[in-house]
């Protein structure tokens, strides 16, 4: 399925990005991780999908889960993180 394909492209740049980056402990993730998660998923989806994911993944989980989550990566991207991008979908204009 192309959307899982996709799936686990952005996942594998969230492990690039976990390895880049550390918690500062604030309220989100550290710059260092939103902006490679960013860069990394917006080379296979655009820009308001990529948003859109790392809010939700911000919301849902803090940034020392996000990196075992991440870490602990499998060919295909885990149920929550299925569900995030699939949410997004209907948010995010993801043209033809």
């Amino acid at each position: 399925m192309k959307i899982r394909k996709a799936l686990a492209i952005v996942f594998a740049f969230a492990l690039i990005a976990v390895a880049c980056g550390d918690d500062d402990g604030g309220g989100g993730f550290s710059s260092e991780i939103r902006d490679s998660y960013l860069e990394g998923c917006q080379t296979a989806q655009n820009p308001e999908f990529c948003e859109c994911t790392l809010d939700e993944i911000e919301k849902t989980f803090s940034e020392a889960e996000f990196i075992a989550f991440a870490l602990e990566q499998t060919e295909e991207a885990p149920e929550e993180f299925l569900e995030i991008a699939f949410a997004c979908l209907g948010d995010a204009d993801l043209g033809g």
